[in-house]
């Protein structure tokens, strides 16, 4: 082969090279494809976190044989947009956290009523069995398939004036993370301050705010015990987070690639829920080490919180739900019995 001959297959081979790149294949592993994760809400240090940025990228690679490559996109894609960023492909996964969509989609919001699932060890079966199956009803239409559920396990109250009785809400100045719980709050006759979850630590520092609500993996991951001195189990309700899969990113992948990728997202879905369980009791026992302490109100005032709640919240989320938020509050309800 003379030089000419190989000087033009040379640049033959670079003009393809720059399409292949352009529209975003490998050279080398031209089956490689990667998913963009557009992760609305990061919560450094739980166990949510290490799921969706750690785990779930290096098990979805692994399943796949490397063919799959998740990219988290940190905070690029906001709450509000991760649907639209899904359906138009801007993304492949997205995470969303329904408390923060419940004025658009009441309904994925049930479990966020104070009062109607208590008991932690619920929240994991109720959201796969029943929540989510209804999340899911509603995202076919956009061609979104919800596979992981990710329940905010573990919320509490937290303030640094101790709380025993339904009355001792009022008079705080609150940070609230759910609109929900803001109405709540509001009703037990406390005040409500807006402020990013960035700024409550030196927020309490500087006696901005007296208390706040989150979870206990988010408070203790962001050491917020040192500057919290109580702890307060109440009725709050408990907020979901779902990853979402676009189907059209599933249904490029060859037939072989995507069962494997399906059955790695189903069975890091079935391990989730025990997972962020234990997560809880163990952070509350940590909590406790540490020097925070931990109140559970007695039945009688935690009866107080909920009957505030079913004042101010239970009635305007029944009405912008529906029949349809009835018939989830139903299936809950025979659920638990």
């Amino acid at each position: 082969m003379g030089l000419s001959s190989f000087g033009t297959k040379l640049r033959v081979f670079w003009v393809l090279a720059a399409a292949m790149l352009a529209s975003g294949h490998s050279v080398l592993a031209a089956d490689k494809v990667v998913w963009r994760l557009g992760h609305t809400l990061t919560v450094p240090g739980t166990l949510y976190e290490k799921i969706l940025v750690e785990e779930m990228p290096a098990r979805i690679a692994k399943a796949s044989g490397g063919a799959v490559h998740v990219q988290p996109i940190i905070g690029m894609v906001k709450t509000n947009d991760v649907i639209s960023a899904l359906q138009q492909g801007r993304v492949e996964l997205g995470d969303l956290t329904v408390a923060y969509t419940a004025a658009t989609y009441p309904t994925w919001a049930v479990l966020n009523l104070p009062g109607l699932v208590d008991d932690t060890r619920l929240i994991a079966p109720i959201a796969k069995k029943i929540v989510v199956p209804a999340m899911a009803e509603d995202m076919k239409q956009w061609g979104i398939r919800p596979v992981v559920t990710l329940g905010w396990i573990g919320g509490a109250f937290f303030s640094n004036r101790r709380i025993t009785t339904s009355t001792d809400f009022a008079g705080l100045k609150w940070r609230t993370h759910a609109p929900m719980l803001s109405k709540l709050i509001t009703e037990l006759g406390g005040s409500t301050i807006g402020m990013p979850f960035e700024e409550l630590y030196p927020s309490l520092e500087r006696r901005l705010v007296d208390s706040y609500t989150t979870t206990y993996p988010a408070m203790y991951s962001a050491s917020l015990h040192k500057v919290t001195k109580y702890a307060i189990a109440a009725s709050g309700g408990t907020s979901l987070a779902v990853l979402m899969v676009g189907e059209q990113a599933l249904s490029k992948l060859p037939a072989d690639v995507r069962s494997k990728v399906v059955a790695e997202l189903q069975a890091i879905d079935n391990e989730a829920g025990d997972r962020l369980y234990n997560e809880s009791i163990q952070v509350i026992s940590n909590l406790k080490r540490v020097g925070v302490e931990v109140i559970t109100l007695s039945d009688a005032e935690n009866q107080k919180v909920i009957a505030a709640a079913k004042k101010a919240v239970w009635p305007e989320w029944r009405k912008q739900a529906g029949e349809k938020g009835d018939k989830l509050i139903s299936q809950i309800e025979n659920f638990k019995r």
